[in-house]
């Protein structure tokens, strides 16, 4: 019955995720723990594992309609590689309650994020991304409102990302898709196919990371994977239909459901 449970809130939980950008992880993983009593290692690199061929469902719905920016996806994923394989090897030594606070604290933090204006002192994401922004070479952010990346500020943002999603298994999309939106300022659905093209690479090598500790549950990943491929088709669809000004306001909410969810465990 666990298990059936599973499959259908992975099919909402990954369409929900593939309408806002978050990769299916920060949505399904307070569920997987509520239900299933997981410990966040095993969440970890079972939901990475999961989300391989999610985010690759997601990235050729995306492609159709325009919505990848591959130069700066390619750029980031340089540092999110880095990053998720240091993430997995702490997620072997930090104790399973700081991983829990880690969490929350980050999905915390992002969510009022989205709620800032990007000139705001404490809009952390927009200023630090754009207090980095100025180091040589730059890169032309075609469809953004920036002129200009720098490829090292894209490079330490996906260093940063891709620790959190070895660390967590949230797929990193938890902070690119604010960083592409606030920093880098993508419109919000080239933000959201970026992050699920990123995504992708950074789950298989996340998830490579986790077998090799011994940290999936292949059972589990079968089902969930499932699930999210069936989510995956109806986000994409989904987001094809949605107004610019409605995706933030989703990512928003997406973002407020997981945190409170993973309060209860």
């Amino acid at each position: 019955m666990n298990y059936l449970l599973v499959f259908f809130i992975s099919i909402l939980t990954s369409a929900a995720s593939a309408t806002v950008g978050l990769g299916g992880g920060l949505l399904l993983i307070p569920f997987l723990i509520l239900i299933l009593a997981m410990p966040m290692k095993y969440v970890a690199g079972t939901m990475l594992l999961a989300m391989i061929p999610y985010t690759a469902v997601a990235t050729i719905g995306n492609l159709k309609h325009g919505y990848v920016n591959y130069k700066i996806g390619l750029i980031m994923e340089i540092g999110s590689i880095l990053g998720v394989l240091l993430g997995a090897l702490f997620s072997d030594i930090i104790p399973n309650v700081m991983l829990k606070i880690m969490f929350i604290l980050i999905v915390i933090y992002l969510l009022l994020t989205l709620q800032m204006p990007k000139d705001s002192p404490y809009n952390y994401v927009a200023r630090g991304f754009n207090q980095i922004n100025f180091i040589l070479p730059f890169i032309h952010c075609k469809g953004a409102n920036t002129v200009r990346c720098s490829i090292i500020a894209l490079i330490l943002v996906g260093i940063i990302a891709g620790f959190f999603s070895g660390l967590l298994g949230i797929g990193g999309g938890f902070l690119k898709t604010p960083v592409l939106i606030v920093g880098v300022q993508l419109p919000p659905k080239v933000a959201v196919g970026t992050a699920l093209f990123m995504i992708m690479i950074t789950a298989f090598f996340g998830a490579s990371q986790h077998a090799l500790l011994g940290h999936i549950d292949y059972f589990i990943a079968i089902i969930i994977t499932a699930g999210m491929i069936i989510g995956a088709y109806l986000g994409t669809a989904f987001l094809k239909k949605t107004p610019e000004n409605r995706i933030k306001k989703f990512i928003f909410i997406a973002m407020l459901v997981s945190g409170i969810l993973t309060l209860f465990r």
